[in-house]
């Protein structure tokens, strides 16, 4: 009996120790993990589709400009395109990019099919390419929008200090009609 009872205070000591165990487990401090996902959201194209005439223009000036014949551009610039800040070039549109081909390192033909293939903004009721027309600063450009316009330049000459995107820029009305491709001021 005396075994029976020295036995069940055995096994009550060990119950009560792992009792104790299994509590004090309990009580200790929680370890708390965070993690944290970011992710960068960047809308750079008006939402909707084009009006069908903006889209016409749009893929018919992108056709001509990949063709990288000024000649298969010809029939697309109208009379009262602006292409130039100032004065008007002997010869045209054509003649002028002509020139600054000749004597830069600008490429327009190459240039109209990189901005026209990248998002758009609706600006003053005009249909602008790049979207970056809009943009003040090249503080406010995305790293994703920096790659898009890469093919541009370096922000620094997109976007001199304070004024606002300057690099080539292409705008559509809403009818259809070219309104201009240009750079600069």
């Amino acid at each position: 009996m005396r075994t029976l009872v020295v036995l069940g205070a055995a096994a009550l000591l060990v119950l009560g120790g792992l009792a104790g165990w299994l509590a004090g487990r309990e009580l200790e401090a929680a370890e708390t993990v965070t993690e944290t996902t970011t992710t960068e959201t960047t809308t750079t194209a008006v939402i909707g589709d084009l009006p069908a005439a903006v889209e016409e223009t749009r893929a018919a000036l992108l056709e001509a400009a990949e063709s990288g014949d000024y000649e298969e551009l010809r029939p697309l610039v109208p009379a009262d395109l602006a292409y130039a800040f100032g004065d008007s070039v002997k010869g045209g549109a054509i003649a002028y990019w002509r020139e600054l081909e000749r004597t830069s390192d600008a490429r327009p033909l190459e240039t109209l099919a990189a901005i026209l293939r990248m998002p758009y903004v609706l600006s003053r009721g005009l249909y602008v390419w790049p979207w970056a027309y809009t943009i003040e600063s090249a503080d406010d450009v995305s790293p994703h929008e920096r790659e898009l316009l890469a093919p541009l330049g370096p922000l620094t000459m997109l976007f001199p200090s304070g004024i606002g995107y300057l690099g080539w820029r292409a705008g559509i009305e809403p009818d259809g009609s070219w309104a201009f491709f240009v750079a600069g001021d």
